[in-house]
């Protein structure tokens, strides 16, 4: 008996990480086709299609139901307002052509120690961190990469509609084949350990009566 639910564990932690991968991979799909195949007033929006992977793999982890989604969703947006407002702001008061070397570590060292400082009270989520940083990383480099040729506005607004889409995937991700919602996710955990409690039941009830 103990072998038979020992199986039956495996196979249901098996299928809750292909559900995961299945759901991952699914969600870079969306963004890969949305990259590729979407009119041309939303391409040029997205230019950092390699951070829209990197968001939708961060928001869905082991056990992710649309609840999960949608609270990263909260929390990207969150990441974004605290980096792109400042961002656009320091471009614009700089100028991209002016960015050096130094310069250019400077700005992302200060916006990183921000990011990443206890403030007290801070209801800042790792998750968030993680994407902020990612996006601090790149509106700087790349406009330094870029120089004069950046534009202070639609440069980072670029950073945050890819961000936007790997977001947006993780909830149409979570929704498809079947919603996958905590209640279901409830329901069915209770299912399954109610069949196991009822087995261990006749299990020791066959000991006693042998």
């Amino acid at each position: 008996m103990k072998k038979v639910l020992a199986v039956k564990r495996m196979r249901g932690l098996w299928r809750e990480g292909l559900s995961s991968a299945f759901r991952t991979a699914l969600a870079c799909t969306v963004v890969g086709c949305v990259s590729l195949y979407a009119p041309p007033s939303i391409t040029t929006l997205i230019s950092f299609p390699a951070f829209s992977y990197v968001t939708a793999i961060l928001i869905i982890t082991n056990h992710a139901t649309f609840g999960h989604a949608l609270r990263g969703c909260c929390l990207a947006l969150y990441a974004t307002l605290h980096t792109i407002g400042p961002a656009i702001f320091t471009l614009w008061l700089l100028g991209p052509g002016r960015l050096s070397k130094v310069g250019t570590a400077v700005a992302v060292a200060l916006a990183a120690f921000v990011v990443v400082l206890p403030w007290p009270h801070s209801a800042a989520h790792l998750l968030a961190k993680r994407l902020a940083l990612g996006q601090i990383v790149l509106v700087y480099v790349v406009a330094y990469d870029n120089g004069v040729h950046t534009d202070p506005l639609m440069h980072p607004l670029r950073l945050a509609a890819s961000t936007a889409l790997g977001a947006l995937a993780c909830l149409v991700t979570l929704l498809l084949p079947y919603p996958r919602f905590a209640c279901s996710q409830v329901t069915k955990s209770f299912t399954i350990f109610s069949i196991n409690v009822f087995n261990k039941q006749q299990f020791y009830s066959l000991n006693f009566v042998w």
